[in-house]
């Protein structure tokens, strides 16, 4: 069973943690992890602004999703633990994420994608419609739009 939270601002530690370890699924070095651990924050204003969700599986967090309201949408995170990734929750998160964007009324929801995510947005039916240059990565990132 999932259930998905309102983070709240005494999330932000595990909001990151969570991001961070994710990230470490894809092969990062411990070094690249380390360093972006120490330079990722999720402020307390960040969460109130935004929809930010934690993801429950019974009764335990296995991921998170974020998307920053506006007039087209933004999905800035979507993260899932290691233990959680290959078994179709994703499926069932973006199933989510669908539903919160036609709550918010936002009808075009970009992603800049981590390259090893693109794939699974691409299956889901977005789009390439170019790339962003991530200074915190040093790299281009898939931006992909999902029309609803």
């Amino acid at each position: 069973m999932f259930n998905f939270i309102d983070a709240e601002a005494k999330h932000t530690e595990l909001l990151r943690d969570t991001l961070i370890k994710s990230k470490g699924y894809w092969g990062y070095s411990q070094k690249q992890l380390e360093e972006w651990r120490s330079n990722l924050r999720f402020e307390e204003e960040y969460i109130a602004r935004n929809t930010v969700k934690l993801i429950f599986k019974d009764n335990e967090v296995i991921g998170f999703f974020a998307i920053v309201k506006g007039d087209s949408g933004q999905l800035d995170h979507l993260w899932l633990l290691p233990n959680a990734i290959g078994k179709g929750y994703g499926n069932l998160v973006f199933t989510q994420i669908l539903s919160e964007c036609n709550k918010l009324a936002i009808h075009n929801l970009y992603i800049i994608s981590d390259p090893d995510a693109e794939g699974f947005y691409l299956k889901k039916g977005a789009i390439k419609v170019g790339e962003v240059y991530s200074e915190a990565q040093k790299r281009m990132l898939p931006k992909l739009k999902f029309t609803m």
